[in-house]
């Protein structure tokens, strides 16, 4: 295959060129394999510069080869065959050609080592990634016809697609990610094989699906996926939820679209047509991190200003930004109100609060934590008493002063709580 000077697997096959020569030398072969194939065949620009590449080598030959030029090597990965290493300044994945073995009743791959491409590529996922580039000539190795599949916008199998979901049944909800990021339509057996299969998805955790499911979402437009998750019945393997809801989860994935790309706000966008308790549950059965969960469930909160205005007054806008979880700002909330709310919704006066919210940041720097004049020990030697919930409930309304008010002087503070007592 000849390739132009400049593209993206020109440059990749130059970068791999000291891997190849070395393992050349010691007799094994050395291919390109996964995206940096597919989107140079597909014309599509890659972000990152990291290469995968695949080997006949065994993970402790590989090791020995990179050692004398890598910058760095990591393991982590060794035990499926894969060592990582960063050479001429790019990430390398240098896997052992695999011939995996699954046990149908576990969710991780019983992993054989295998000698030859043509099997390698046929344990993967669809035939789109089921080519290689021979890194000694940039031959193209195509035994599944990816090329020709990507040429004609089709999604298929490598082998019999009972066989590759029953190897790992994850790739069922990967095709729908892969539907909407190359716009190609399913083959029937594919989307039949996914109809009949899809409990398969009970072996795969919990922890994999939140991951597709959020690569999915981040994708500038994720609705086509969900169209295949919903007509092949695989939404009620993977978001129960909204399924036995009967959300129409493709105006949701719209919606979600409208968001900015971040995991929070597409999974709060998402899920907004649920209840509260209906979020919570939906998204804490997919493990995210406390941090993530906090974040999408105070998004989600932006329902019940969806057809009423929004507060911008002072003390309101004060009272919301304290309560916005670590590292989340208020405007974050702002711009996702703005996002989801349909062309049928009544205005919220996001503009109005968006300048009082401004000016605020410059008057009161503290504004997400808002402090106050005097600590605990201070109230309880003005009130004359020991520290517990007198002095608990003496703080609480310094705070609520604070909200409406403003910073205010340790003075005032103690005018407060006198008069209080008076």
């Amino acid at each position: 295959m000849t390739l132009p000077s400049d593209s993206q697997l020109a440059l990749a096959l130059e970068a791999a060129r000291p891997i190849h020569e070395a393992f050349a030398a010691a007799g094994h072969r050395l291919f390109l394999v996964g995206g940096i194939v597919r989107d140079d065949l597909a014309g599509r620009d890659r972000a990152d510069v990291d290469y995968d590449v695949t080997t006949d080598a065994h993970p402790d030959v590989i090791k020995a080869l990179i050692a004398p030029f890598a910058e760095a090597v990591w393991a982590q990965g060794e035990t499926y065959g894969t060592i990582g290493a960063k050479i001429g300044g790019r990430d390398f994945e240098i896997t052992t050609h695999r011939a995996d073995a699954y046990d149908p009743s576990s969710r991780k791959p019983v992993v054989a080592f295998g000698d030859n491409i043509a099997d390698d590529l046929a344990r993967r996922d669809f035939t789109m990634n089921a080519m290689a580039v021979d890194c000694a000539d940039g031959e193209l190795i195509d035994p599944f016809g990816g090329a020709d599949d990507l040429a004609a916008g089709l999604l298929r199998t490598p082998l019999a697609p009972a066989v590759s979901f029953s190897d790992d049944p994850l790739r069922m909800l990967r095709a729908a990610r892969f539907v909407a990021t190359f716009g190609v339509r399913a083959v029937p057996e594919l989307v039949d094989a996914v109809h009949d299969m899809g409990e398969r998805m009970v072996i795969v955790s919990v922890e994999r699906v939140r991951d597709e499911l959020t690569k999915l979402l981040l994708l500038p437009d994720p609705t086509p996926g969900f169209v295949f998750l919903r007509e092949t019945g695989l939404l009620r393997h993977v978001l129960p939820g909204m399924a036995a809801a009967d959300i129409d989860v493709v105006v949701a994935a719209a919606r979600a679209a409208r968001t900015e790309p971040r995991a929070n706000a597409r999974w709060a966008a998402l899920l907004l047509d649920l209840s509260p308790d209906g979020r919570l549950t939906e998204f804490a059965r997919l493990k995210p991190s406390g941090a993530l969960l906090s974040a999408v469930t105070w998004l989600g909160s932006a329902d019940q200003w969806l057809d009423v205005a929004y507060p911008s007054d002072r003390p309101s806008l004060r009272r919301a930004a304290a309560a916005t979880p670590t590292d989340d700002p208020l405007e974050e909330f702002l711009t996702f109100v703005t996002a989801v709310r349909s062309a049928g919704q009544t205005s919220t006066d996001i503009d109005r609060a968006r300048s009082e919210l401004a000016a605020l940041r410059v008057l009161e720097p503290d504004l997400d934590s808002p402090g106050l004049p005097i600590d605990g020990r201070a109230v309880a030697a003005i009130l004359g008493v020991e520290p517990g919930p007198l002095v608990g409930r003496a703080i609480a309304r310094l705070r609520e002063y604070r909200f409406d008010h403003g910073p205010f002087a340790a003075e005032v503070a103690a005018e407060l709580l006198r008069s209080d007592e008076r």
